[in-house]
């Protein structure tokens, strides 16, 4: 009985719970996957992720269809790949379901390993300006192809098969100034491509501002200006020239020239060289000056002239006969016009250009009324520059009681020019003032000279000028003689050594 009425009360107890007016709150849908992203080996590959759920779920290849797959296995996803070649990874998705819930598995396939190789040797090539042929060694598991950047690269042959081959690179002359560069690229298979650089050298440059170098006798230095991009090496021909520096690029070169002490011109080369690339400057230079065979001439402007000349002297300029111990140059009978100058050129067979100026049976050859008496030289066609110096050497003896003893030497650069007093060492200022160069001797033998040197310095650059020296009484001072003597003679003699030997015939003419 007491059985029974426990049974009662647990019956009642457990109606009593279930009251109909209390809900009953479903379970909270639930999907945990233990990966969400796996890594597939190339050689074919699976993988096992745990997936917990509190419902049912499923699984779907969503990228990678083609060679992805999913399996849903209890509380297990399995992912698998077959096999991948290709040398590059490939990527796929899964995504696992369950009521509303998604969880995606990213899935990545390694790329295959790739055995495809090449190998260069050597890494860079560098040319030659001139241009030239280089080999390279190529090693490959592959056939090779080779690419050059630039057209100037010539590649032979241009792919081979696989194994240890050589390429033969060709690069053409290179004329610029400046390097220049390029690359060759092998390729070939799944290899990663190799490039090698390639490099050309410039072309020799050397060039100057002046390859013709003209010197005066006196020499001197020149100044060239030289661009280069190598190191030359300066050499001259002739040990009359000497350069500074020897060795160098670009900058300054100073070309010395010495003094040509010969009346030859000499001509010379200096070569800048490197390899077969030079440059050459001609050196040419002036002969000293040396004596000139000249006119002389005497003259008397604004003179009167009277009288006739001596019978036994010759009125022909070129074989005048003898007077005394000397030839010359006798006036007309009639006299000559006032101004004129009257030329007397010397014979191969005379050895001295003696000129008087005389009187014939005591009377005056010349008298003056305004002016000089004197000789002209006169040196014709003359291109000089400016700075030249035009010098005379001379010596005069007058006749006995002649006058005047002052004498100088005057120039110009034309024939109708103003004349110039000539500098000399020995010059006078006489009593009348005016500038005198020598007091000549008056000697009946007309044995002893008076010596006068003088120069003129060319003031501007003249182009065939005549050139005129005129050696005369100095200004204000009249050639004149004694009404009882023979007249005013004046003799232009050979010059004397100490020793009495000659040392020239006649004045001496230079220009340096």
């Amino acid at each position: 009985m007491k059985k029974a009425l426990y049974l009662f009360a647990a019956a009642l107890a457990i109606f009593a719970s279930c009251d109909p007016k209390e809900d009953v709150k479903p379970e909270e849908p639930k999907l945990n996957v233990a990966e969400k992203s796996v890594v597939l080996d190339s050689a074919g590959d699976s993988k096992t992720i745990a997936v917990e759920a509190n419902n049912a779920w499923t699984a779907e290849v969503t990228s990678g269809q083609d060679w992805l797959r999913a399996e849903a296995k209890a509380d297990e996803l399995v992912i698998s790949a077959p096999a991948w070649t290709t040398h590059q990874p490939r990527m796929g998705a899964v995504t696992v379901k369950s009521k509303d819930l998604n969880v995606v598995v990213a899935v990545t396939q390694l790329a295959a390993p790739n055995n495809d190789k090449i190998s260069v040797t050597p890494t860079s090539v560098n040319f030659d300006a001139a241009g030239e042929s280089k080999t390279v060694t190529v090693t490959a598991n592959v056939e090779v192809k080779a690419v050059a950047s630039e057209s100037w690269v010539t590649i032979t042959p241009p792919a081979t098969q696989s194994g240890s081959m050589t390429f033969t690179l060709a690069a053409a002359a290179n004329t610029a100034s400046t390097a220049r560069n390029a690359s060759v690229t092998f390729s070939g298979g799944e290899a990663d491509d190799v490039t090698i650089q390639v490099s050309q050298n410039p072309a020799n440059v050397i060039e100057v501002d002046n390859n013709e170098i003209s010197a005066t006798a006196e020499g001197g230095d020149f100044i060239v200006k030289v661009t280069a991009n190598v190191e030359w090496t300066a050499t001259a021909s002739d040990s009359w020239i000497t350069v500074s520096p020897e060795k160098g690029q670009s900058g300054d070169l100073k070309v010395s020239v010495a003094a040509n002490e010969d009346t030859a011109e000499r001509a010379s080369t200096v070569v800048l060289k490197k390899g077969s690339t030079s440059v050459v400057i001609n050196v040419k230079q002036a002969g000293k000056p040396g004596e000139e065979t000249l006119l002389a001439a005497w003259r008397c402007d604004n003179a009167e002239y009277v009288d006739s000349h001596s019978p036994d002297w010759s009125t022909d300029n070129a074989n005048a006969t003898s007077h005394g111990n000397g030839k010359g140059i006798a006036l007309p009978e009639e006299g000559a016009p006032t101004g004129t100058n009257m030329t007397w050129v010397r014979n191969s067979d005379n050895a001295f250009p003696l000129v008087y100026i005389t009187a014939a049976e005591g009377h005056f050859a010349v008298k003056s009324v305004s002016g000089n008496d004197g000789f002209v030289f006169t040196i014709p066609g003359q291109s000089l520059a400016k700075g030249k110096v035009i010098s005379i050497d001379v010596a005069l003896t007058l006749g006995a009681n002649a006058a005047p003893k002052n004498w100088v030497a005057k120039f110009r650069t034309s024939d109708t020019g103003e004349w110039v007093v000539g500098e000399c060492s020995s010059a006078v200022t006489t009593k009348s003032g005016a500038t005198a160069h020598l007091v000549c001797a008056k000697q009946k033998d007309y044995t002893i000279a008076s010596r006068f040197k003088a120069s003129f310095t060319i003031p501007e650059a003249i182009t065939n000028a005549n050139v005129q020296i005129f050696v005369c009484s100095a200004d204000g001072e009249t050639l004149t003689g004694a009404a009882t003597t023979s007249g005013a003679t004046v003799r232009m003699i050979p010059l004397y050594g100490s020793d009495a030997t000659i040392e020239f015939a006649g004045p001496r003419i230079t220009i340096r």
